[in-house]
């Protein structure tokens, strides 16, 4: 083979291995979906209790007790999963913001914060 032949091989290597590493980089950012109830009502519990910085969801709904921006928040974070959150000041617990009914709901994924003298539960079931 001659020095052109060489040239050629080692530019048709070179763009097939960029090619690759292009295809291999795309083909691995695709998120990941939850799978399950696992991530379900602790970590969104603890996101509501610390977001937005400064003044948490959980902090605004002790305050306040207006389920607007729980409410809010919850239905975007839960989508295709149902949700039940509760406030308890010691007097029984009162549902503030949910989307469907907890009657018959199987595998519960249950979380407890609390706030002062508040107690918020947050259950998180598929239908």
């Amino acid at each position: 083979m001659d020095e052109h032949g060489y040239i050629s091989t080692l530019d048709a290597v070179l763009a097939l291995t960029v090619v690759f590493l292009m295809a291999a980089s795309f083909m691995g950012t695709a998120p990941t979906p939850i799978q399950g109830i696992n991530h379900g009502a602790g970590d969104v519990l603890d996101t509501m209790a610390t977001y937005p910085e400064d003044r948490s969801i959980l902090d605004e709904l002790a305050e306040s007790g207006d389920p607007g921006a729980a409410s809010e928040f919850l239905n975007e974070t839960l989508t295709g999963m149902k949700y039940n959150l509760t406030m308890d000041n010691g007097s029984g617990e009162v549902t503030v913001a949910s989307n469907d009914e907890m009657g018959g709901a199987d595998d519960l994924d249950v979380a407890v914060r609390n706030r002062g003298d508040l107690t918020f539960r947050l259950y998180v079931w598929r239908s």
